[in-house]
């Protein structure tokens, strides 16, 4: 049987195509069992978006409408909370002690959520990272326009993270993975210096754990033949923990 409220959601989300100067609609959807701070950062050349942060409670939506020739991406922030100070601030993708992140990015590791708007060809380019590490699932799912492929990193990466990745709260939980390059800064992780191309960076047994729990998902800097997707004149969805 259908989902009524997602059957709505969906025709939301497309009534919005075309709304003048903005080029389309993302729509944050959190299944997560816990709340989220969604935090956005814009490209140096892109318009801004109307907000750069918010809190997304379980089961709640939020959408957004983003400029022409958008660029940017998205994350989740994790365990936020305000302390005895005054401060506020999350254990994983923190953007600098702020509910608003302001042009700044996520603190690693974060899954990351990453779109080129009216790109090449008038293409929008769009994928699931775990360059820059992981901390929740997210998938993306283009709304609107038929033909067009979602891509998704479902697994909680967390559970299989190597030892020497694992980032931990206070009490010793892992909620977050990071990156070989955020671990171990060599060239080879990080695909600089000699590693600095697609021919030298290969993947590592690190990265490979990465590809093997969300195939779809870049699991380092060069890893584009199976991670990059493009669709034209859709809206998005987003979702933390699909």
């Amino acid at each position: 049987m259908a989902n009524p409220a997602l059957s709505l959601l969906v025709l939301s989300v497309s009534a919005l195509l075309f709304q003048g100067a903005w080029s389309a609609t993302f729509t944050f959807l959190n299944k997560c069992h816990y709340a989220v701070w969604p935090g956005l950062l814009s490209g140096a050349t892109s318009g801004q978006l109307p907000t750069t942060g918010f809190r997304l409670k379980t089961n709640t939506t939020r959408v957004i409408e983003a400029p022409s020739n958008w660029s940017g991406r998205m994350w989740a922030r994790t365990h936020c909370g305000v302390d005895s100070s005054g401060k506020f601030s999350c254990a994983t993708g923190d953007c600098g002690a702020q509910r608003q992140c302001n042009n700044a990015g996520g603190i690693p590791p974060v899954t990351l959520a990453e779109f080129t708007l009216q790109g090449a060809d008038g293409k929008d380019f769009y994928d699931v990272s775990n360059v820059d590490g992981f901390n929740v699932p997210i998938s993306i799912t283009p709304v609107g326009k038929r033909g067009c492929s979602s891509t998704t990193c479902k697994a909680n990466i967390n559970s299989v993270c190597p030892r020497a990745l694992q980032t931990k709260s206070p009490n010793g939980k892992v909620v977050g993975c990071k990156s070989a390059c955020l671990a171990f800064g060599t060239d080879r992780y990080c695909c600089t210096g000699s590693y600095g191309n697609p021919n030298t960076c290969k993947p590592t047994v690190y990265s490979k754990v990465f590809k093997r729990a969300c195939p779809q998902a870049y699991s380092y800097a060069y890893d584009d033949g199976t991670s990059t997707f493009t669709c034209v004149g859709a809206n998005y969805l987003i979702t933390f923990c699909p």
